[in-house]
């Protein structure tokens, strides 16, 4: 049967597609979407990829603009002095993330990233909550990567913390404190728990990994991603790999015990993308986070420390301390990271990133 023709001038009928052939259209024009979808998004992704590599470019300049102002890089926070906010604890000399004015090392270089309006509308004098809510819920431009769509989301901080509740936005970059855990305060990576000279990154700055992605959760209680605070996953990570000390009781005795990797950490560190938890204040919705590839804890035993983690397939972009971007695998090894994230390990990394 054959669908009703169209009447021409003559009088004469032209003759109709058939429901069939209709049909097949239909289905081979699905076809071809099916096989051109894939590549479109990859395209796009590949886009996204590529403006997450600009910007996390711009951030390594900027630290590096900064300390060109400042003969120092950017400290990690602005936390209490080290009389008042470091404790031995659990076998490690532990700094206290909460302390102080509580901004992180991003607030400082505001002025560098083009955001100087946004830098001197927050009160650093007093701490982070004081300042106007539109200000600490600020998302940059240059923080968001497209890929985790960031936008919109928010943190909020507990009643506790500050001088009350306050709304953070989110972001898509954090710099690495330590090799071991971002509260540890021997050790170092670049962006230093109190800042340091440049000149005491002695492995070399093209061998030193300085920022990279984290992901964030579009959930309120989720501090992943909220840039303007030093904590873990928000705007600072470390990968958990343990010196030889760790562990033992006593202040005296890590004192005699190298500060080198423990090779038992290996296989439970925090690479690119890793399956071992973010150690975070809070986790709330552990079901949630696990079912969006965001594995996390709540700090029981005051460790803190978190993984670098984007949406691209197979890692995640990182830049190093002399401002070049790579794209480093999931599947880096443990002790190469390592050696890449400590500034003065004496360990020189071969090949390159």
């Amino acid at each position: 049967m054959r669908l009703v023709g169209i009447t021409c001038r003559n009088g004469r009928f032209r003759g109709g597609f058939t429901l069939v052939e209709l049909l097949v259209v239909i289905a081979v024009i699905g076809v071809l979407v099916s096989l051109l979808l894939p590549a479109v998004q990859a395209a796009r992704e590949s886009a996204r990829r590529m403006q997450c590599q600009n910007q996390v470019k711009q951030i390594a300049l900027a630290i590096h603009n900064y300390e060109s102002h400042a003969k120092k890089l950017p400290a990690a926070g602005s936390f209490a002095p080290p009389a008042e906010a470091v404790s031995f604890s659990y076998a490690d000399w532990r700094v206290n993330l909460r302390s102080g004015t509580n901004f992180s090392w991003l607030v400082e270089i505001l002025p560098q990233l083009e955001e100087s309006a946004l830098r001197d509308s927050l009160d650093r004098k007093q701490h982070i909550t004081a300042s106007p809510a539109e200000s600490l819920a600020a998302q940059p431009a240059t923080l968001l990567c497209p890929s985790d769509e960031s936008r919109g989301r928010m943190f909020q901080s507990a009643d506790t913390f500050g001088v009350g509740p306050a709304r953070f936005g989110k972001g898509n970059y954090a710099a690495y404190t330590n090799p071991f855990h971002v509260d540890s305060y021997y050790r170092s990576g670049p962006i230093a728990l109190y800042g340091m000279k440049l000149g005491k990154a002695t492995d070399g700055a093209s061998k030193t990994m300085m920022v990279a992605e984290v992901r964030t959760r579009d959930h309120e209680q989720d501090q992943r991603g909220a840039w303007m605070l030093p904590w873990a996953a928000s705007s600072l990570l470390a990968m958990d790999l343990h010196p030889t000390y760790y562990g033992k009781a006593t202040e005296e005795e890590a004192n005699a015990l190298s500060f080198g990797p423990d090779t038992r950490s290996l296989g439970f560190t925090q690479t690119p993308n890793s399956a071992m938890p973010d150690v975070l204040y809070e986790c709330p919705d552990l079901a949630g986070a696990q079912f969006e590839a965001l594995p996390c804890n709540s700090a029981f035993y005051g460790y803190i420390s978190a993984a670098p983690r984007s949406m691209h397939v197979g890692g995640v972009n990182f830049a190093f301390l002399d401002g070049h971007v790579t794209f480093l695998p999931n599947e880096i090894d443990e002790l190469t990271m390592h050696y890449l994230i400590s500034v003065a390990d004496g360990e020189v990394v071969e090949g390159s990133f």
